[in-house]
């Protein structure tokens, strides 16, 4: 059976084969070494199978590379501050010149504003440790350094009318975040509509997407569940998101009047401080 490399199994298995070519160790020889057949050890270069500590402590021996083997698999088997998931959204924001997202529950993370996007992490990651916690915030706002390129990607976002409304971490925190989605907004980085409230017809309820468009790459698109995010690109798959992407468009209130909108519950939430 086919397995999916995993990025972690990839670093330690390009380590692997590294020092298994300095040594000039074949792979047979490594996997008669270790009682393995040769296709084992051909994976573990790949990153499509893990290994036992022992085994990499083994394979050190064979290569004699005084623990450079294990020490790469104690990296790839402790847990890290951010998610595989994460760290890959990350590079695809990184790479992409067009992205079209969905989101129904809050403020997309490449718009949170620190504190929401803090409040945010925490309810939706509970047994977090608070370093933790401050390193995928961290993460997220470092990724908003995309809307400052001088040739920034085209961002189209449709939201629900709830997440303008809802207080994730608390009115003050809501109003900063509406507050600085309208500049945004104003200044051209993203284009954003909102679902009118109660909407007669609904395409969105399968949940939070993106579609990540490149220029020199397959379209690609994300969806979100509570153990992170999965990534596709099967085209009967991407020709469904855009098609029910355009519809949320379509039945989204326009720009003007969602621009229009945001700014009304900011201006509610500033009267009721008052």
């Amino acid at each position: 059976m086919d397995r999916k490399a995993k990025p972690a199994w990839r670093r330690l298995g390009k380590e692997i084969r590294t020092a298994r070519l300095r040594a000039k160790v074949t792979q047979g020889q490594a996997a008669r070494a270790l009682q393995v057949v040769q296709s084992t050890v051909s994976a573990w270069e790949c990153g499509t199978r893990g290994m036992q500590a022992d085994q990499a402590e083994e394979l050190d021996r064979v290569f004699g590379t005084s623990g450079v083997v294990i020490r790469a698999w104690t990296k790839a088997n402790t847990p890290t501050a951010l998610p595989e998931w994460y760290e890959e959204v990350g590079q695809l924001e990184a790479l992409m010149s067009e992205l079209r997202e969905y989101q129904p529950l809050v403020i997309p993370g490449l718009f949170q504003v620190p504190s929401y996007a803090r409040a945010v992490l925490r309810d939706t990651t509970p047994l977090a440790s608070s370093g933790d916690l401050k390193s995928m915030a961290k993460a997220r706002m470092q990724r908003q350094v995309i809307l400052k390129k001088e040739d920034p990607p085209k961002i189209s976002v449709v939201v629900e009318a709830a997440v303008i409304e809802r207080p994730v971490g608390g009115f003050d925190v809501l109003y900063e975040q509406l507050g600085y989605l309208l500049g945004l907004i104003d200044s051209e980085a993203i284009r954003l509509q909102v679902v009118q409230p109660s909407p007669p017809f609904h395409p969105g309820g399968a949940g939070p997407f993106r579609i990540y468009t490149f220029p020199d790459k397959p379209v690609v698109v994300s969806a979100e569940h509570m153990g992170g995010e999965q990534l596709m690109d099967e085209t009967m798959l991407v020709q469904h998101s855009m098609a029910v992407f355009g519809i949320l468009q379509a039945e989204a209130l326009s720009t003007r009047a969602s621009r229009d909108l945001i700014r009304k519950v900011k201006e509610e939430l500033d009267n009721n401080e008052a």
